[in-house]
């Protein structure tokens, strides 16, 4: 065997270790503070829902959990990016990828149906089809990471379907937004911590 076709050996076996490779740079951390932070939504969309008139609701709404959304994702990041580099790892591995083009059809699906929502006056409906669409996320991403994200997103999934036939008006619809994305991910993150660490 000469040298170049032993190279491109080499490149082949780091390919197929590439793609077998699991997404592990899920941070506890992230998730409790996550929950925390959707905790912090739910707060601010009560405040909004009892003390605007319904004609001013609908951008504080948007502002409020896109705000909640960018800071979840900010702070996921980072915290991921550390726990990567503190492993020796890159977070920027194809696994991280793979998780990624995993989670964008339910992202995209929840989007749509969040939108069509909006559109039909149904604003109830929006916490359990976030939650659908998070859980069909999540367990796909976790076809590419540990167990434990799979058996979350199947919570989340079942959490949503539950809510969107029997918690759909106002109060109880909030509930399970902070049930799902709040509660859920403080004790996922700490389930995390105990078996992966921060």
């Amino acid at each position: 065997m000469d040298k170049t076709q032993a190279e491109d050996n080499i490149k082949l076996i780091r390919q197929i270790m590439d793609r077998s490779a699991r997404y592990t740079s899920f941070s506890g951390a992230s998730g409790v503070i996550a929950g925390m932070l959707a905790l912090l939504g739910c707060a601010a969309t009560y405040w909004i829902a009892y003390n605007l008139s319904e004609d001013r609701q609908i951008l504080p709404y948007v502002l409020t959990w896109v705000a909640v959304l960018l800071l979840a994702l900010l702070q996921d990041f980072a915290l991921a990016y550390r726990k990567a580099a503190r492993h020796g790892e890159s977070l920027f591995a194809p696994a991280t990828f793979q998780v990624i083009k995993a989670v964008l059809p339910g992202i995209f699906v929840a989007l749509v149906l969040s939108i069509r929502a909006l559109t039909l006056g149904e604003l109830d409906a929006i916490p359990a089809i976030w939650t659908l669409g998070y859980g069909a996320a999540v367990y796909a991403a976790g076809m590419y990471t540990v167990r434990e994200v799979r058996i979350f997103g199947i919570i989340q999934l079942v959490t949503g379907a539950v809510g969107l036939f029997f918690f759909s008006q106002f109060d109880y619809s909030l509930y399970l937004l902070a049930v799902s994305f709040g509660l859920y991910h403080i004790v996922y993150g700490l389930w995390m911590t105990r078996k992966y660490g921060w």
